[in-house]
């Protein structure tokens, strides 16, 4: 691999005009992407991510003169508006080329000012001294055509969730981390059930540290009705409801009571959770640690009883409106309660959906009832059922036996195919459990009970 590394060159003349005069005292030393735009799938739109520096690297050629990412920005990123943060050797300085005329070096580079790449440009690196100069070329590579196939690569076994036996499994990045939570159960001669938690943390899939963990505490309530841990991330933070105490990644040894059913996630200032009674409850002021919750307005219809309402394995996903960044829309995927007083609702076998528009004048939550001739394009209900925002929609797996097949709506849950040309991983071996989780650029697969790790780059 080339060295990012600034090579001393030895000063000469040439005509050559990539290899400009050059000293110890001229150079770019690194290069790192800011916050990017990048079109929505209807192109009336866009919306913003900073690409890791891990997944998307810069590399610095100082022999060729060349800087540029390997691994190309996903599709529909806006090559014209490209934020670049460039570091200089001893305070030499850049100008770059003009996008209309050829080696006409006019605009002084600065590092907020956002860019057009869309096709490579020069940056003219300038000593302090004035004396010494050389040409670097920067290529911004984006991906041209929408992929749906993943490719996974296989990492190091998780081992402290391997071999468990697992009542939650759950993904969830802050951005740069990915976090898993996993609870598990143990059984004594005398029938006692256990439960078990622990909230890990990776930056590479490989290797993974224990941020939270409890001993054993046997479960006092019949198992059916045990309030599972959930886990849920807000403004690059994560959260952990358990046993009634609510614990942040700032500091995972305070907690404070919360009497919630589960935590699912916010947007803006606004967040959600679901109660004792199976409803949405919202908050305001940006710190659920400090929240106070209440009723959120959810659609009462005639069709939306108890078993309409979610009960386990919460999933909650955000994004900014299409049609008014400023807007959001809100997704909670789960499933109701499967037991003796609604095993004979027509619908017991679909998942749950709640639907929201987040906007300043409050909207109700609509539940996702599925239309009678839908029945081919539901969301079924799975065990561990598990969801997360990807190719511009939502993606969905669960436990067997739907470890072999990705559910995706576009539409933000309204209607869902199996997503055929996205692909499982072959040597998946995991039969019972796994759990999904993205961020902007990757996605995680976990396997519940052989504790594989599959990292995808979305390359859509």
């Amino acid at each position: 691999m080339l060295s990012a590394t600034l090579m001393l060159l030895t000063a000469s003349c040439s005509s050559n005009e990539n290899n400009i005069t050059s000293s110890d005292k001229v150079g770019i030393t690194a290069a790192t992407f800011g916050s990017l735009r990048r079109l929505n799938t209807n192109n009336n739109s866009y919306s913003t991510y900073v690409p890791s520096s891990a997944t998307y690297p810069i590399f610095i050629d100082h022999i060729k003169g060349e800087i540029y990412n390997p691994d190309s920005l996903p599709v529909r990123t806006i090559p014209s508006k490209i934020l670049l943060t460039l570091s200089f050797k001893d305070n030499s300085s850049g100008v770059l080329e003009s996008t209309e005329k050829k080696d006409s070096f006019s605009r002084t580079y600065f590092s907020t000012d956002t860019l057009d790449f869309t096709k490579p440009r020069k940056i003219r690196v300038t000593s302090s001294d004035r004396a010494h100069s050389r040409d670097y070329t920067i290529d911004v590579r984006i991906h041209k055509q929408s992929v749906d196939s993943i490719k996974w690569t296989r990492m190091n076994i998780c081992n402290p969730i391997k071999g468990k036996k697992l009542i939650t499994l759950k993904v969830l990045s802050d951005g740069e981390n990915f976090y898993v939570l996993a609870a598990d159960t143990t059984e004594n001669a005398s029938n006692d059930i256990y439960c078990s938690v622990q909230v890990l943390k990776t930056t590479d899939g490989n290797n993974w540290s224990t941020e939270y963990s409890t001993s054993p505490e046997v479960i006092t309530t019949p198992f059916d009705q045990f309030k599972r841990p959930t886990m849920a991330v807000y403004r690059e933070k994560v959260y952990l409801l358990y046993n009634g105490q609510l614990r942040c990644s700032d500091d995972w040894a305070t907690s404070i009571p919360c009497d919630l059913r589960a935590i699912l996630g916010g947007f803006d200032d606004y967040i959600y959770g679901v109660n004792d009674q199976k409803k949405i409850v919202s908050s305001t002021g940006g710190d659920p640690m400090t929240a106070s919750f209440s009723d959120d307005d959810m659609e009462e219809m005639p069709y939306v009883v108890g078993d309409s309402l979610p009960y386990n394995d919460y999933n909650f996903i955000t994004t900014d409106l299409l049609t008014d960044p400023s807007m959001g829309r809100a997704v909670l995927i789960a499933n109701k309660q499967n037991d003796a007083t609604n095993i004979k609702s027509p619908n017991v076998d679909k998942a749950v959906i709640w639907s929201k528009i987040i906007d300043d004048v409050p909207q109700e939550w609509i539940f996702m009832n599925p239309a009678w001739n839908n029945h081919y394009k539901v969301l079924p209900r799975m065990p561990y059922l598990s969801a997360t925002s990807y190719a511009d929609g939502i993606i969905a797996i669960g436990g067997n036996p739907n470890t072999r097949k990705f559910y995706y709506s576009n539409d933000w849950g309204t209607t869902w195919t199996v997503k055929g040309a996205i692909n499982i991983p072959s040597g998946l071996q995991s039969t019972a459990q796994v759990a999904i989780g993205a961020n902007y650029s990757t996605i995680y697969l976990i396997g519940g009970d052989t504790g594989e790790v599959w990292v995808g780059l979305k390359i859509y």
